[in-house]
């Protein structure tokens, strides 16, 4: 369903806002700390970054306390922007199996089953926030980011 690229960012976003809220509001983090710490390459989170803040998601700055931060708050970011940038959102308008012509007029075998559950998805995307991804990282202990 969603690119590598676009999960990776997702985990990227939660958890600089994760320090967002530990009080690195106003502090820039090294992406080579976020590479490190979550296990990924840094020139293809590099890459996904720009166009977070392209997107004016985040910030960028250059230099030894360069990095990046966040631009809004994590309440305000929901994960559907993270991946409207990284994938965009016609994942949620296609036929699950690929066909170009599917619609409730002219169906593909799984269509009605994709549907509901397509909307369902779009919807969990829709209303989750990187704040509601740090509140569960705090009730469930166990949780990765």
């Amino acid at each position: 369903m969603l690119s590598a690229a676009c999960k990776d960012s997702i985990r990227a976003m939660i958890y600089v806002a994760k320090l967002y809220k530990e009080g690195w509001k106003d502090r820039f983090i090294s992406i080579h700390k976020i590479a490190k710490d979550l296990g990924m390459s840094f020139y293809f989170l590099s890459k996904n970054f720009q166009k977070l803040v392209k997107a004016g998601l985040l910030e960028s700055h250059r230099g030894p306390q360069g990095g990046i931060k966040l631009i809004k708050r994590p309440s305000e970011i929901k994960l559907i922007d993270i991946v409207a940038v990284i994938d965009g959102i016609d994942f949620f308008n296609r036929c699950i199996l690929g066909f170009e012509e599917c619609s409730d007029q002219n169906p593909c075998t799984i269509h009605h089953l994709w549907a509901d559950k397509r909307e369902e998805i779009y919807n969990m995307f829709s209303s989750t926030t990187l704040e509601d991804a740090i509140k569960n990282i705090e009730k469930f202990k166990n949780v990765k980011v």
